[in-house]
């Protein structure tokens, strides 16, 4: 049986495609998908959101049904300074936080390396497991909880030789994230199983 949030990734997901919003998956969804499963609260996207299309993007998502509780200004001034607008899901009171892909290098590059996956049987655009542990780094080092080093640890071990070590290594040490990538390292797994 698909739970609340599998059918609601599954509608917006489809309303980004038939939209034509390039997005991708990320946060704990992306964690989920490469680690593993474990309660989310939220589903995270970045959208690529051009500040030339503001009346065009708010009139797409004013067109979700009315079971989506969205305050369009909030798109408009995401769009202008390069934040995020959310929509909560009232039947399910689930929260979707919509990420406007910045300028930043890696924010740049890891929208580029996003991946197409089947998940819930349906196309769906995700971050890769690479990105998903440098943005869970980013997020721990801004003062996040424990969850973030966690979920990282988890996509580390279980993606392991699958991943790009050297694109992981290269962004690590860009972004300054080596001690915490270190501290992976010391996490008992175990614990959270």
């Amino acid at each position: 049986m698909e739970t609340g949030q599998a059918k609601l990734l599954k509608d917006i997901t489809h309303f980004l495609n038939t939209s034509k919003i390039p997005y991708m998956i990320t946060g704990s969804w992306s964690s989920i998908y490469y680690g593993r499963p474990r309660a989310s609260h939220d589903i995270d996207f970045v959208v690529e959101l051009p500040v030339e299309n503001i009346e065009k993007t708010m009139k797409l998502f004013s067109r979700l049904p009315d079971t989506f509780m969205i305050e369009l200004d909030t798109i408009r001034e995401a769009i202008e300074n390069n934040s995020q607008f959310q929509s909560v899901h009232l039947p399910t009171m689930l929260k979707m936080d919509f990420w406007v892909l910045t300028d930043q290098e890696f924010d740049k590059v890891r929208f580029s390396r996003r991946k197409k996956v089947r998940l819930f049987n349906q196309i769906m655009e995700m971050a890769t497991p690479e990105d998903t542990i440098i943005q869970k780094l980013i997020w721990f080092s801004k003062g996040g909880t424990e969850k973030h080093l966690v979920d990282a640890a988890f996509v580390l071990q279980i993606q392991g030789k699958k991943l790009d070590r050297k694109y992981l290594h290269k962004w690590i040490n860009k972004l300054k994230l080596k001690k915490y990538f270190e501290m992976l390292k010391k996490i008992d797994l175990e614990e959270y199983i």
